[in-house]
């Protein structure tokens, strides 16, 4: 049902921010968004569970999101398809081919506008400008060449070949080999071209906005990507310079109105928290289409803002799409219907997407070698894969997924798995002087645990984990490392996390969410009371080793991952390592790594990236490195079938619970923070959500 502005409370009314005027005043427009978030690489379906806690055993992926977009354009063939969020990285498939395998099927969904997250730079800047900026810039598409490494990658793509030698230039097959480049357009106001040489920040690299008009009425759609990509690897950021687009949207909102347009959306990969506090600031956005943190507005968020009003949705991943429908009548929003579409078991492929995708992925089932170049970058062998993607490698009895913003059981699982093969690489290790951890990562495969009830049954799940279950948990071209720490500095480190998870202040706030820790450590944290005052700034009021409390002046080593081209004083994104070494292990005659595991020291330890000498970066990690999922495999051949209970939560206590939102409790991570209310940054009139009363 349309809701009317007189039906709306207070909380939910919706009018234009600015009052612009739709050219031809009389009755009402009504014109149909699609919101698409947060792919991550997923082509096929796989196991979700839904709202209400409804397990689903075949649900997501390109294939069925093409049904359901083919549904709203069935329903009205001129909405709009618009996509925000990491979309080519975050599956096996993705990861050996620089998000080349689900370009096809992307290319094919006509969509209408795009904004890039932090993955899509994960295949390196010059796989991210060749795919989305158009190449070199200012070349009319000439495409930067890739590294040795990654065009043997893609070689293996179908479709691909590689016949061209580095530096012998265009027109001799040099590119024949590069990334499929996106046909739909790539929009985003906040990044910048960087000369690394005269350290001088250029023009954009993309355009702000872009104009698309549907049923008569102009529709600006302004794109702002992620401002976290510096915090990630290194060779990830290289030539590029990200702000968050807070100084640049006003200006860029005028610029769009003045150009005639009569609804102003935006799509945004800062996540839910930042977009809701930049519409609070900033006024004349009609719609914020939210995308990275993966969350689930089933019902829309309205923010306030000096008597105008936002509609604010996030569309999860890809087993959602949202669907907003606008009524707009003499120069204003009087109603809109917002609906989060469940890609579940009941929603069937898309016959045409199956025929794009299978292809792509045909050879990640028949045995075929797949080895990528780490990070985009061209060194070393990289982490080859040769088993089927569908390979069973364990079984579990709890349900693996993450959807918890302080611990979840995933987390959990795979920081043991990698503490454990430390011990064994260094005997020297033992349960008081290493531990493990893990990043906050948002992207996964739902894995249900064994007996779990599918639907409303009978069927149940088999608790099975895939190989493409592994890499789904862990789709970066990491190397695991052993690094030594001070106990302050992991202490620090730790506080600092959980400071930026919790912040009151959203612009504050990091991406991701609380780290995975292994089973010896424990935490008491205070996330409501705490910080007091400057003189005590911390949330963690105790925190044990082995049940022994912590000790700030012991040295820990830590089992965690290394992004190749960062220098080898960090570890899973915490510097002050020292004694830096890698995991290694045995390779075999297609450059498999296996164990038993030892570890030896840097390749090269000092200027492993020098920009200005890019893409050449050197090799850190000696081409036996062991890859994170090399571990999982072992681990759950090893220990599982031995009754290993894996992940096992309990390990951080919050003293007063979980916090939720004040207006959303249904969302992951608090957008408003935790902590004292003196903290948190001017929230205006609020954000509420809209339950069409």
């Amino acid at each position: 049902m349309k809701r009317s502005v007189r039906s709306l409370s207070t909380c939910a009314a919706l009018v234009l921010s600015l009052g612009s005027t739709i050219a031809t005043a009389g009755p009402p427009t009504t014109i149909t968004l699609m919101q698409f978030s947060d792919l991550h690489g997923k082509m096929v379906p796989h196991q979700e569970i839904f709202q209400g806690d409804r397990a689903q055993n075949y649900s997501g992926g390109l294939t069925k999101m093409a049904t359901a977009i083919g549904q709203v354009r069935a329903d009205d063939p001129d909405a709009l398809l618009l996509m925000v969020g990491d979309t080519t990285h975050g599956s096996a498939e993705t990861l050996f081919t620089m998000g080349e395998s689900v370009m096809a099927g992307l290319n094919s969904l006509d969509i209408d506008a795009f904004t890039p997250g932090n993955w899509d730079f994960g295949h390196g800047p010059r796989a991210f400008r060749n795919r989305f900026a158009g190449g070199i810039p200012g070349s009319g598409g000439i495409p930067l060449p890739l590294p040795p490494n990654n065009r043997t990658t893609l070689t293996g793509f179908p479709g691909k070949s590689c016949p061209g030698l580095p530096g012998t230039g265009p027109g001799t097959g040099q590119f024949t080999c590069n990334v499929t480049a996106a046909t739909f357009d790539t929009v985003a106001i906040n990044l910048y071209n960087y000369n690394e040489g005269l350290k001088k920040i250029g023009p954009r690299v993309l355009p702000p906005f872009k104009m698309l008009e549907t049923n008569g009425v102009k529709v600006a759609v302004i794109g702002i990507t992620t401002d976290v990509v510096p915090q990630q690897a290194a060779t990830f950021n290289i030539g590029f310079r990200f702000t968050m687009g807070h100084n640049e949207l006003p200006g860029i909102v005028a610029d769009a109105r003045a150009a005639g347009a009569d609804v102003v959306v935006v799509q945004s990969e800062l996540g839910l928290s930042k977009n809701l506090q930049m519409v609070k600031e900033i006024p004349g956005v009609d719609v914020m289409f939210s995308g990275h943190t993966h969350e689930r507005t089933h019902e829309a968020l309205i923010v306030k803002h000096k008597g105008n009003q936002t509609i604010v949705t996030e569309a999860g991943e890809d087993t959602h799409l949202g669907r907003l429908e606008l009524t707009i009548q003499d120069g204003a929003v009087k109603g809109f219907d917002w609906e989060l579409i469940e890609l579940d078991d009941s929603m069937p492929e898309d016959p045409a997407m199956v025929a794009l995708v299978d292809p792509a992925r045909a050879n990640f089932l028949d045995g075929t070698c797949h080895t990528f170049g780490p990070g985009g970058f061209g060194y070393g062998q990289g982490h080859t894969l040769c088993d089927s993607i569908e390979t069973v490698v364990g079984s579990t009895d709890v349900t693996l997924e993450r959807r918890d913003v302080l611990e979840d059981i995933s987390n959990n699982f795979m920081v043991d798995a990698f503490v454990e093969a430390g011990r064994q690489a260094d005997p020297n290790l033992n349960a008081d002087n290493s531990l493990s951890t893990t990043n906050g990562f948002r992207y996964d495969n739902v894995v249900l645990g064994n007996g779990t009830v599918i639907g409303n049954g009978p069927a149940t799940a088999s608790g099975d984990i895939s190989i493409a279950d592994l890499y789904a948990y862990y789709p970066i071209g990491a190397a695991l490392a052993l690094a030594s720490y001070s106990g302050g500095r992991l202490f620090d480190h730790y506080e600092g996390i959980l400071s930026h998870v919790f912040d009151p202040n959203p612009y504050r706030q990091r991406g991701g969410w609380n780290l995975g820790f292994t089973e010896n450590m424990h935490f008491d944290i205070d996330l409501v009371d705490l910080p007091l005052s400057i003189s005590y700034p911390g949330r963690i009021t105790n925190m044990t080793i082995n049940g022994a409390k912590f000790d700030r002046s012991k040295t820990f080593t830590v089992v965690s991952c290394y992004p190749h081209g960062n220098p080898v004083d960090e570890a899973c994104r915490t510097s002050g390592a020292f004694n830096f070494r890698f995991m290694t292990g045995t390779q075999d005659g297609d450059g498999v790594v296996t164990g038993p595991y030892s570890w030896a020291y840097p390749v090269n330890d000092e200027d492993i990236l020098d920009p200005l000498r890019a893409p050449v970066v050197l090799q850190a990690a000696p081409n036996n490195f062991v890859h994170p999922v090399n571990i999982l495999r072992e681990y759950l051949a090893t220990n599982v079938p031995n009754g290993t209970t894996i992940g096992a939560v309990g390990r951080v206590n919050a003293i007063h619970g979980n916090p939720v939102s004040d207006c959303d409790p249904t969302l992951v991570q608090p957008v408003q923070g935790a902590g004292p209310s003196w903290l948190a940054r001017d929230d205006g009139e609020g954000a509420c959500q809209d339950n069409g009363e």
